[in-house]
């Protein structure tokens, strides 16, 4: 065969290639782990570790080698969401839907009660590799939510208060950050925006919450070092968000009204959180005006959040 024809046998099959492709990306049957990810709530790289590590993920390939899965996709990973919630480790999931058994007959795994014994010890040893290794590793295999609830509220717990905790606190926060910048450059705009208490001392949460909400696809901004109050309103305003997620320190209890006041001018969906600014608008019955609501519990206001943005 001359190189001519060649040529031409190579650009013909790269053509075909790139319609077998298109073909395929343009059937309603088939979407791309992005989708995947927007209807389930599970960030892209937790799916390709699901799928790398466990086995639990078959997608169908196109020629170029991207990855293209269906609505039994869908609901496979609802599956394994199921199964994790319930505190089953990854790495046993696939076992369990293989065979069909009920989710009523598994017990924990314990997997996560080492986890939190791993970061107890390395954060009163001071040993932010580890920490981070430990954070990476958890945090690929799991949504965000599930790793803040059985591993890192548990861990924070269990050190309790001094230079442990803020060792660890920190090293935590500066991962958080970094994968809330990563995943937010896949976001095409910011859509709601997530307000720390006064002088950052709630920004840990809103790093937390931040990586939660991405995690459902929902774009938002981290403004965690408001000065005063009346910032808020400015930040409200200034940026044109959607709705707002307030974390409220304990030293705002004695403003719960006013500031409450303040938040219902907004005219937006408005979620306050803290423990102690809750029992102050709940002994003056106004946990619930309007578009707002407060929170006790941080992880129940960041769902109540997820559920006004979907």
């Amino acid at each position: 065969m001359s190189q001519l024809n060649q040529n031409k046998e190579t650009v013909s099959l790269e053509t075909l290639d790139l319609l077998d492709e298109a073909l395929v990306l343009d059937s309603s049957s088939y979407f791309p782990i992005r989708e995947l990810s927007l209807k389930t709530g599970v960030n892209s790289v937790t799916l390709r570790a699901w799928e790398r590590r466990y086995g639990l993920l078959k997608p169908k390939r196109t020629n170029k080698g991207h990855r293209l899965y269906d609505q039994g996709d869908v609901q496979r990973v609802e599956g394994i969401l199921r199964w994790i919630q319930q505190g089953v480790a990854v790495s046993k999931v696939r076992a369990l839907l293989d065979q069909g058994v009920a989710f009523d007959g598994v017990a924990p795994s314990n997997e996560w009660l080492e986890w939190q014994v791993s970061l107890v010890k390395a954060s009163q040893a001071f040993q932010e590799e580890k920490i981070e290794q430990l954070y990476q590793q958890i945090f690929s295999q799991y949504p965000a939510d599930i790793a803040v609830r059985d591993w890192l509220l548990p861990s924070f717990e269990q050190l309790g208060k001094g230079a442990s905790l803020a060792f660890c606190e920190s090293v935590v926060l500066s991962c958080l950050v970094a994968r809330t910048n990563s995943l937010k450059s896949q976001q095409k705009h910011s859509s709601n925006v997530l307000i720390a208490g006064l002088m950052s001392q709630r920004a840990l949460w809103c790093y937390m919450a931040a990586a939660i909400l991405l995690d459902k696809g929902i774009s938002c901004r981290v403004v965690p070092n408001a000065q005063q109050s009346d910032d808020w309103s400015a930040l409200v305003t200034g940026i044109n968000v959607e709705s707002v997620l307030v974390f409220c320190e304990n030293e705002l209890a004695s403003k719960a009204a006013d500031l409450i006041s303040q938040m219902q001018q907004w005219n937006k969906p408005v979620i306050a959180v803290g423990a102690g600014f809750w029992l102050a608008a709940y002994e003056l019955n106004i946990t619930t005006q309007s578009q707002v609501k407060v929170y006790s519990e941080a992880l129940e206001g960041v769902s109540a959040f997820i559920k006004f943005n979907l």
